[in-house]
């Protein structure tokens, strides 16, 4: 059905919608794939006289109005009728024909996109005896260039079949404060928030998030410089109790969604900031929430070595569950970023880039996590996790026999406990002798934390079984590291330092943090020594404030000391973590 003018089809449609203008199009797709509800089934429990349910729309052209056409059986009713806070069209209300329940909006341009939880429907539920809600008939209205509208007539058959149970149905959760409502996680009792909460015997504090909540607070969340929207969801000290596992479920469509969003679980044991599409889509099958679980562990449970080691700082144990059932997590391409609440000793003050995180390997060793530090103005331990453990803060020392004079000892210090750079031997580090290309790329990718999966050829002249064969094959694959017309990289040649500024800067793009400021270079005498390929690299270190020269020059052709590749790559870690 076309109607030519928006205005009129806003009329019809107010004036209409009671008289059903829902009969499908001889047309209509089914799109039962498309208009969802949140949950196929829902055990009501045997004190609730209502229970929520969502329904969720797929990703979709943009539109600008959306109606429903819901058939009851058995002794339900509608309560209420909640739409996502983002839509801003009118609301039309529920009015019922032929037995059938007409509602929706109407917008007068095509403000949505779909792939969002489109309202929650609070039924009223009597009786024990089965009721369903079958979504038998949706219309996607879309303006047109020339100021009309055009319709799709969609009959989902959709189903959600409601039963009476003794209990919630949900793993672990049980109901908690006797208002009467199920909400459409099936956990707890359902908040003024829309989400729900209950302590369950075992110990397990569960917050169960439902699509609108969680929708709700990205509305409200903040943009960062690379365009992730980051929503915040907080449990309180005062909420847990004694509770030694706080468990929070999140719906997992707000995470497998074509917009870049993290979600940021703040909790009394630590803070977990989780990116989107953080499970990959094989192990992510048909799953449709995503618990994250934060566990506060007794160091006097763990093998004696890694008690020595931790002592009494925090250690907790991290995992996820899809639909509640536990997985084994790890995802290279979509690190989780951890927060631990520290308050270090004073003479642990004194040298911070000693103080690590780490986590316990299944043979019960302490491994340092490379990207945990200490930042003091947030008083936590913060490092990136590609793979859930049980992990806790250290703290260690590792020193050379050589650097105690070097300015760059603090650098060189803190990439060494960290296991990035190593030395020349157990006890030395040569921090005046020239580094190669080979080991300086090495360094870079091991502060970055990637490993690029590589196709294509290699370079010539770097064979398979090299010790950095793997970092280079990720240096090129990231965009790092080019070879010369002759296919080779050259790894055994030692860097100049406007080489070493060409890959420091790409490697910020490489990260995310692309460097975006240039700097004249006109006030170094030696700036006509750096070569065009370098001289946009060298510019926007410099505006940035990681290269400032010395003695008024650059020295671009001058080899890289293994002392000042440890204080650019200190500097670029710092940048990054």
């Amino acid at each position: 059905m076309k109607i030519k003018r928006i205005a009129v089809l806003l009329f019809i449609c107010c004036l209409v919608l009671p008289m059903n203008v829902f009969a499908a199009d001889t047309s209509a797709s089914s799109g039962a794939a498309l208009i969802q509800w949140s949950r196929q089934a829902v055990a009501v429990d045997s004190s609730a006289s209502t229970f929520s349910v969502n329904i969720v729309m797929g990703k979709h052209n943009p539109f600008s109005s959306l109606e429903f056409g819901v058939k009851l059986d058995g002794n339900i009713q509608i309560n209420s009728i909640k739409y996502n806070a983002a839509i801003s069209g009118s609301k039309v209300s529920d009015t019922i024909s032929n037995g059938t329940h007409y509602f929706g909006f109407f917008d007068t341009t095509n403000h949505y996109n779909g792939d969002f939880t489109v309202c929650t429907i609070t039924f009223n539920y009597a009786g024990n005896s089965p009721a369903a809600a079958t979504i038998v008939e949706t219309n996607v209205t879309t303006v047109t260039a020339a100021g009309g509208a055009d319709k799709e007539s969609l009959t989902p058959g959709n189903t959600v079949q409601i039963t009476r149970s003794a209990a919630t149905g949900s793993t672990g959760g049980t109901t908690g404060g006797g208002t009467g409502t199920t909400t459409d996680t099936g956990t707890g009792t359902s908040t003024e928030s829309g989400s729900s909460s209950a302590q369950t015997d075992n110990g397990r504090y569960l917050l169960a998030v439902d699509d609108m909540t969680a929708l709700t607070a990205l509305e409200n969340g903040t943009k960062d410089a690379q365009g992730v929207t980051t929503a915040v969801i907080q449990v309180k000290q005062d909420d847990i109790g004694d509770a030694q596992e706080i468990a929070v479920q999140l719906p997992y469509l707000i995470l497998n969604s074509s917009e870049h969003r993290s979600i940021r679980v703040e909790t009394p044991y630590g803070t977990v900031i989780i990116p989107d599409h953080v499970i990959q889509a094989s192990q992510l099958g048909s799953a449709s929430t995503l618990t994250l679980v934060i566990s506060k562990v007794d160091a006097s449970v763990l093998p004696s070595s890694a008690q020595q080691q931790i002592g009494s700082r925090p250690v907790i144990d991290l995992s996820f569950e899809l639909d509640g059932k536990p997985i084994t997590w790890s995802n290279d391409d979509a690190p989780v970023t951890v927060m631990l609440p520290y308050s270090p000793t004073d003479a642990e003050r004194n040298d911070p880039n000693g103080i690590l995180a780490a986590y316990i390997d299944g043979s019960g060793n302490v491994q340092i996590v490379p990207s945990g530090r200490y930042h003091a103005e947030a008083g936590t331990v913060i490092f990136q996790a590609t793979h859930f453990s049980t992990y806790g803060v250290v703290t260690a020392v590792k020193t050379f026999e050589d650097i105690a004079t070097s300015w760059a000892r603090k650098d060189i210090e803190a990439l060494a406990v960290r296991g990035i750079i190593t030395g020349t031997s157990a006890t030395r580090f040569a921090p005046g002798a020239d580094i190669t290309r080979a080991d300086f790329t090495k360094l870079l990718v091991g502060v970055l934390g990637k490993h690029a999966v590589v196709s294509g050829d290699g370079f010539a002249d770097v064979p398979a079984n090299a010790y950095y064969y793997d970092a280079v094959m990720t240096a090129k694959a990231l965009g790092l590291a080019s070879g010369s017309g002759n296919n080779e990289f050259r790894p055994k040649a030692s860097v100049t330092r406007q080489d070493m500024m060409v890959l420091l800067e790409r490697a910020f793009t490489a990260s995310g943090h692309p460097l975006t400021e240039k700097a004249a270079l006109t006030s170094y005498k030696d700036a006509k020594q750096v070569s065009a390929y370098a001289q946009e690299s060298v510019s926007k270190l410099i505006a940035s404030g990681i290269i400032s020269g010395s003695d008024g020059k650059l020295r671009p052709l001058d080899h890289l000391t293994r002392a000042e590749a440890a204080k650019v790559l200190h500097l670029l870690y710092e940048q990054l973590y």
